[in-house]
């Protein structure tokens, strides 16, 4: 009811001509407060299309209607409403949640979902080197020289000659990666499947699991997706075979594939549903002979024959199969991808970029020096520091040496590395980056207007929502002598009470309201300024 409420109030953000009047012209007045011609363009055009009575579309008409609201508003803060303890916690909590949607690089965000869709109409099949090296190994030149040996047979030899001669399912991987897409692996490994040309090997490229070289096999169109059930037997345990050999012949013979399953398959995480799967597309799943029988099916309801995986033996069950579905349909799974996976850092990166860009940073480096020099390795600090040194500056704000202890104080323990030097600039990037989201926060209202106008939007929504509660909805639904009587002075427009109640009692509200909004309007000063008007309209007009 509340969200439905609040959408008169929303406002636009589309550019309209302001050649003929400056957008700061007070329109109209209510009482002190001046309504700008700016404010009530922005309104009209963001409404007009949600606006079914035609008429209600004509600017007066229009301009009437935001008198009242303005006239509500007045009222709401003449309560003190905006004082009201549920009020202020509710528009914390929608403040926070607004403020998460423009702590990002948006234009970043775009591009990445943008490739990321690209990407996930095409599947590259791949074959994979990986020679694992710790995380934080910089003494790396063996494993790059040895990695780039293994370049030249992973180009010439097929994968299953290399698999018997190099991978020892440790150290060096040797693997067939089979068919996937967007999201499979970390971004970078997918970048450099995706760019690699069929039959190509990359040079070694360096991931936090190590060094990795791949070949690309085949590129191909998307098989979109599937919706399959199965039915499972544990390949290590005895008659496995025979087991599922006995249950696809009793499927061919006209038995209910969902009920063998419930009853006799293995997999305790599908059984009950009837061998039910998720969806899934090419490379979501550990198995690559499983995928590859579920996507050889065709028709809805075929059953494929027993196939054998790394796990046991299946019989796969066909349901449907979907297409890829356009990008306007996909924007939302999308997007929470990209912030579940390793894509997050990039837009973090860029974001945290564009601040520092747009804040000046002034910091000299031998300040961390300083830190790194006085930590004992048991992070014991000192209490005589030079607590009121410069640290650093962010646009007009200075931090100090104590600042930063403090906060090395809280966070010491968030980072898990073996070096002190690791640990303090790790922490002193952090520093930073907390403290310029904390000036850009701070800013925010007044240096991004499609916040600004959001947050007033639920600011002014949620107070009006409250006075709309307290003198005419909740005053409605309590009051059943008043609305009988609405009733019997209307019965003509209706069949009876009881059946046409709930429009009863919506009428009964309209008539509370037009009642109420003679009385604001009788107890409180409304000035329009004509001329400013003739102006909005004939830019409208245009």
């Amino acid at each position: 009811m509340f969200r439905s409420y609040i959408y008169i109030v929303f406002f636009s953000f589309s550019l309209v001509s302001f050649s003929q009047f400056n957008e700061r012209d007070v329109l109209f007045n209510v009482n002190n407060d001046s309504v700008l011609a700016g404010e009530f363009i922005r309104v009209y055009n963001k409404n007009i299309d949600l606006i079914k009575d035609e008429s209600q579309k004509d600017v007066d008409n229009y301009l009437q209607l935001y008198i009242n609201y303005k006239l509500k508003l007045s009222e709401a803060y003449s309560r003190e409403l905006h004082k009201n303890d549920n009020y202020k916690k509710e528009l914390k909590k929608y403040t926070k949640q607004l403020e998460s949607a423009f702590l990002t690089d948006k234009v970043t965000e775009e591009k990445l979902l943008l490739e990321a869709y690209e990407r996930t109409k095409y599947e590259v099949n791949v074959s994979h080197v990986l020679i694992r090296i710790e995380e934080d190994n910089n003494d790396t030149i063996d494993v790059y020289n040895n990695i780039l040996k293994l370049r030249n047979p992973l180009l010439k030899t097929h994968i299953d000659s290399l698999i018997i001669n190099h991978h020892n399912g440790k150290d060096l991987i040797v693997e067939d990666l089979g068919y996937f897409s967007a999201f499979k692996m970390i971004y970078k490994f997918e970048n450099v499947a995706y760019n690699t040309k069929i039959g190509e090997v990359s040079m070694p490229f360096r991931t936090r699991f190590g060094y990795h070289i791949i070949k690309v096999i085949d590129k191909r169109n998307s098989l979109g997706e599937v919706n399959t059930a199965h039915i499972m037997a544990y390949k290590n345990k005895p008659g496995s075979r025979e087991k599922i050999y006995n249950l696809y012949d009793s499927i061919r013979k006209g038995s209910n594939f969902e009920a063998l399953a419930k009853k006799y398959s293995e997999d305790k995480n599908t059984s009950f549903k009837g061998g039910r799967l998720k969806p899934f597309s090419s490379g979501q799943l550990n198995s690559i002979e499983f995928e590859n029988m579920a996507f050889s099916l065709n028709k809805p309801n075929e059953v494929s024959s027993p196939v054998e995986t790394k796990l046991g033996w299946h019989i796969i069950k066909l349901y449907s199969k979907n297409k890829l579905k356009p990008i306007g349909d996909m924007k939302s799974i999308l997007s929470n991808k990209i912030k579940r996976s390793s894509r997050s850092s990039i837009i973090s990166d860029s974001f945290y970029a564009m601040l520092l860009d747009r804040y000046n940073l002034n910091y000299e480096n031998k300040n961390l020096e300083y830190f790194i020099f006085i930590i004992t390795d048991s992070w014991e600090i000192p209490d005589n520091i030079e607590e009121d040194n410069f640290l650093i500056k962010i646009h007009n704000k200075t931090y100090n040496y104590q600042d930063f202890v403090t906060y090395l104080k809280e966070n010491k323990m968030s980072i898990n590395t073996k070096s002190k030097e690791d640990i303090v600039f790790s922490l002193y990037k952090d520093f930073i980056n907390n403290n310029l989201l904390e000036m850009y926060k701070y800013n925010l209202e007044d240096e991004n207007l499609d916040y600004k106008y959001l947050l007033k939007e639920y600011k002014e929504g949620l107070l009006l929502f409250d006075l709309m509660q307290e003198k005419i909805w909740n005053v409605a639904s309590n009051d059943s002598i008043n609305i009988k009587e609405f009733y019997e002075s209307n019965k003509s427009k209706y069949s009876s009470f009881d059946d046409d109640k709930g429009e009863i009692i919506s009428d009964y509200q309209d008539f509370l309201e037009n009642n109420w909004i003679t009385e604001l309007r009788a107890n409180n000063s409304v000035t329009i300024d004509k001329k400013v008007l003739k102006r909005i309209k004939k830019s409208l007009r245009k």
